[in-house]
């Protein structure tokens, strides 16, 4: 485990290199590339769209319909069956060849696509993009990582190497994304301008795939004129359907499947039905357009607002509200015959689909290194690439069927006594999509819900003063005197492997809570006690050997034992709160799980080392082994030692025990910022906290608890 007991040596001497990835030339320049590219790409799907509707406009709606779900099918077809030849392909080649390659070829298909002008090639131009956009995009995401120098120390401004590539990927995945609004807006206006230069529908389809080649071209060049190698490591891509299937076999968190299904499908059903239903709301390309806009601008608004918005609101019930709340916003879109209208309920569906995308994965999905070796499936639990695969399948479905049944519905006018409403085959195939988005939206709500018997409406009004909503019946009671005994106190541990950060949010919990008047002390395992300080130089000394596994678990047991008595218990007797740096779920993890050892045993043996005393709070970070490790700037002790497959072990039997006890445990990507981690640890102590001031306490003395700490 890690030694948390003293301070880990640093390089005599500073290591040269960069403090920050604007300092790294090389990185600027492929950003800049990549986003080029990645608007070529987003810029595809309304280009090929607008182009399929064009060569079927003397043909039935149902025509135009089956031409845009084949074109939209297509070019995500590759990506629901192919994913694992991409990254086969992506590993026996040059990144920067491949980057170079896949935007030239992209070039010279969308140029074909208004020279042949006929409907069998751009399907068949459709899909090619869309292995292409396969290829690129996993590439496009390793690449940058890959230019930030080996070497930096993780005390170096910045975070070292290992904080400059999480940056780095993180600015690649935003470049990329925020390119998708972008592409949009540049559909919108050459729309515009097309209908302002020229009478023909082919002509103006034709400036746009004229300008989405001329985009891929220059993508093409800008990583030409990049000379460095962008990095040689394997790019693993899995198969979405595998993903899926092995995590609903994991055991998937619960209420993650719904929402991520429908909130995909509220975005998959816009995009099907985007280019016809705008057409039969006057508004053309140039309203197809806007309606891309609108939601692309709003699902990047919502990722955004997701994990800030009604702090004091769970996550959980927002997760399932808000995927409720875009299937609303998608029937407003249906139902109102109107372009303006449609447009702003389609980026309120947007922010919707966008916040619960974000609440997914922030809170239910577990994180996972893609290029970590695959653990055994039963102990593999789900990762973020769990969600990304349900998303992709459930769009594939949403774009290719939505159209379909536009066509296969068609007009409909009803009859309201005094009235006529027309339903366009649009409207209605929306509306069905609507309300299968707010079924899954309940779902969601219903699996997810942390807050069982609390009513939704006082807790959110609650969420809007900044508050959390307790129930009338549950106030604490005023007593008639001061009672003989004080409040028991709180006791929350720190889980997590090597490397995770346990140490650094525990510090920065307790501060938190000696801001807000408690009484907190901050502990460790092992060698909170000088029993335990002897114990812990036993157990992590490298010069140990020949200590047998039973005998570790039981000197951990002995170290806990102590601890428990004359540390953890008296405090919490007194009204305070425990704040520790690992405790029994180490054992079980690293002893049981790590060391192969029955798990039951160690457990039983705990429970007795302990009195049975189990934290109100577990906070599981989760790193993959490979990273933490590698942030580790000292010799690794006794456990840090171990071999990969004892910490890929120790880390799937974290995960296994937070899945037995979910209600207990608060699990955390410990690979996002620190103050994003710090905020959603806040957020789930304070559900448990009592009053800052012990019952009793300001009638005796008029003043605040004493803080300490040992």
């Amino acid at each position: 485990m890690t030694r948390t007991d003293a301070t880990r040596p640093y390089p005599a001497a500073p290591q040269p290199g960069v403090s920050s990835l604007s300092e790294i030339g090389p990185f600027r320049r492929l950003r800049l590339a990549l986003a080029l590219s990645a608007v070529g790409q987003w810029l595809t799907v309304p280009a090929l769209t607008a182009s399929a509707v064009m060569l079927t406009q003397d043909e039935d709606v149902a025509a135009r319909a089956q031409a845009v779900g084949g074109v939209l099918g297509l070019l995500l077809l590759p990506a629901v069956l192919l994913a694992p030849l991409a990254g086969l392909l992506a590993a026996r080649a040059d990144r920067r060849v491949v980057l170079l390659a896949a935007d030239a070829l992209r070039f010279a298909l969308v140029l074909t696509v208004p020279l042949l002008d006929a409907l069998p090639w751009t399907l068949a131009a459709a899909f090619l993009l869309g292995l292409l956009g396969l290829l690129w995009t996993p590439l496009a995401l390793a690449a940058p990582p890959a230019l930030v120098p080996d070497g930096l120390p993780d005390d170096a401004p910045g975070g070292g190497t290992a904080g400059l590539r999480a940056a780095a990927r993180r600015s690649a995945l935003r470049a990329v994304s925020a390119a998708a609004p972008a592409a949009a807006a540049l559909f919108t206006v050459l729309a515009l301008l097309g209908a302002g230069l020229f009478d023909g529908a082919g002509d103006r389809t034709d400036l746009v795939l004229y300008a989405n080649a001329a985009v891929f071209l220059l993508g093409a060049a800008a990583v030409a004129l990049i000379k460095e190698a962008a990095g040689a490591a394997p790019v693993r891509v899995p198969s979405p359907l595998a993903l899926i299937a092995r995590g609903g076999r994991a055991g998937a968190p619960r209420g993650l499947g719904a929402a991520v299904t429908g909130a995909a499908l509220v975005s998959g059903a816009v995009v099907g039905a985007a280019r016809l239903h705008a057409a039969g709301l006057g508004g053309g390309d140039a309203g197809y357009g806007a309606v891309l806009l609108a939601l692309t601008a709003g699902l990047g608004f919502g990722i955004f607002l997701g994990p800030r918005v009604l702090g004091p609101f769970s996550r959980r019930r927002l997760l399932g509200l808000a995927v409720v709340a875009g299937g609303l916003a998608l029937a407003v879109a249906a139902l109102v015959a109107n372009l303006p209208v449609a447009v702003f309920a389609t980026a309120f569906a947007g922010v919707a689909a966008g916040a619960a995308w974000a609440c997914g994965t922030s809170v239910l999905a577990a994180p996972a290194d893609p290029e970590a070796p695959e653990a055994p499936e039963a102990a593999e639990a789900p990762s973020p690439a769990y969600p990304r695969a349900v998303a992709l399948v459930t769009a594939f479905v949403a774009v290719t069927a939505v159209p379909q049944l536009a066509g296969a519905i068609g007009d409909t006018r009803f009859d309201l006594g005094g009235g006529v409403y027309d339903l366009a085959g649009t409207a209605a195939a929306l509306l069905v999509a609507a309300v299968v988005a707010l079924l899954a939206g309940l779902l969601a709500y219903r699996r997810a819900d942390d807050r069982r018997g609390v009513p939704l409406v006082p807790d959110l009004r609650a969420a809007l003063r900044g508050e959390v909503y307790v129930p009338p019946g549950e106030e604490p009671a005023e007593p008639e005197e001061a009672p003989a005994v004080r409040n028991r106190g709180v006791f929350i541990a720190f889980e997590g492997g090597e490397g995770a950060g346990k140490t650094t949010q525990a510090r920065l919990a307790a501060i938190w809570l000696r801001d807000h008047g408690y009484d907190v002390i901050t502990t460790q395992e092992p060698g909170a006690t000088k029993i335990g300080m002897r114990l812990r130089a036993m157990l992590l000394d490298r010069e140990t050997t020949g200590l047998s596994l039973r005998a570790e678990s039981l000197l951990y047991a002995a170290d806990r034992a102590d601890h428990v008595t004359n540390v953890i218990v008296p405090a919490l007797d007194r009204g305070a709160i425990v704040v520790s740096d690992r405790y029994i779920d180490s054992s079980l993890a690293y002893q049981g799980f790590g060391r192969e050892q029955p798990v039951e045993e160690i457990a039983r043996v705990n429970e007795w080392a302990t009195g049975g005393l189990v934290p109100d709070l577990t906070v599981l970070l989760e790193v993959p082994p490979r990273t933490g490790l590698a942030r580790l700037s000292a010799p690794a002790d006794r456990i840090e030692s171990e071999p990969q497959d004892f910490h890929e072990r120790v880390r799937a039997g974290f995960r296994a025990l937070a899945d037995a006890d979910p209600d207990r445990y608060l699990v955390l990507d410990a690979s996002r910022p620190q103050a994003e981690l710090s905020r959603e640890i806040q957020y789930r102590i304070r559900e448990i906290l009592p009053d800052p001031i012990p019952l009793g306490t300001e009638d005796a003395t008029h003043t605040f608890p004493a803080i300490r700490d040992v």
